[in-house]
């Protein structure tokens, strides 16, 4: 989770980058009525997340973990005419916030997709679209693994990854923090991140942001 007191060096990185849009503001508006505000994504990741897709091409990228399609539309926004996102998301109240969300973008050149349901099991049937070009992972902290080898077998060669909240506030390392994690979450993090770390599977590299973010490319 995020801090909600931005330190000197956010507020700085802030007054880099570009203001965000109104649907973007809508969305933070939206996060912060569902008292999930210190979760959504910081802007200097989610420009981040915006560039490296942008940099790789994707043009066909899965999204897990859709909350208030604020990271959604930073995506959106990298992918070239004819792109898609297919943005996964379990909860109707926040599918509902991301649908009135995504109803102010411009999507007669490229398309989102909103799908509900358990991430799981909708993947599964999304595999008929694939293969995809680049997956966003940052849902179910336990069910990490699951999207990891799911991304395995529906990305090309040389598909990019992307997982959010690696470090699960310092828990992986054994750090006591504020958020609690159940020990399973810790264990499957903890695998995901060795696996998304071998170098016969992925070339990869972490981000040390305060939550970290994990890149990689498929092998």
């Amino acid at each position: 989770m995020r801090e909600t007191v931005l330190s000197n060096k956010e507020q700085y990185m802030g007054s880099l980058l570009p203001e965000e849009s109104r649907p973007k503001q809508l969305s933070r508006q939206f996060a912060e009525e569902l008292g999930l505000a210190r979760i959504s994504i910081s802007p200097a990741e989610a420009q981040l997340i915006k560039t490296l897709i942008r940099l790789h091409g994707a043009k066909k990228v899965v999204e897990i973990g859709t909350l208030t399609g604020l990271s959604a539309q930073y995506i959106f926004e990298a992918l070239p005419e004819g792109g898609e996102l297919w943005t996964l998301e379990k909860d109707p109240k926040h599918g509902e916030k991301s649908t009135e969300v995504f109803s102010h973008l411009d999507q007669s050149e490229k398309k989102i997709h909103l799908v509900m349901g358990d991430a799981r099991e909708e993947l599964e049937k999304l595999s008929l679209q694939g293969p995809f070009d680049a997956v966003f992972i940052d849902g179910n902290k336990a069910a990490y693994l699951d999207y990891l080898l799911w991304s395995e077998k529906n990305l090309r060669p040389g598909g990019l990854v992307l997982a959010d909240n690696i470090f699960l506030s310092g828990s992986v390392w054994g750090d006591k923090t504020l958020q609690r994690f159940s020990d399973k979450q810790v264990a499957i993090m903890q695998e995901f991140n060795k696996r998304l770390s071998d170098p016969n599977l992925y070339e990869a590299a972490i981000v040390p942001s305060f939550e970290g973010l994990f890149v990689g490319l498929k092998k």
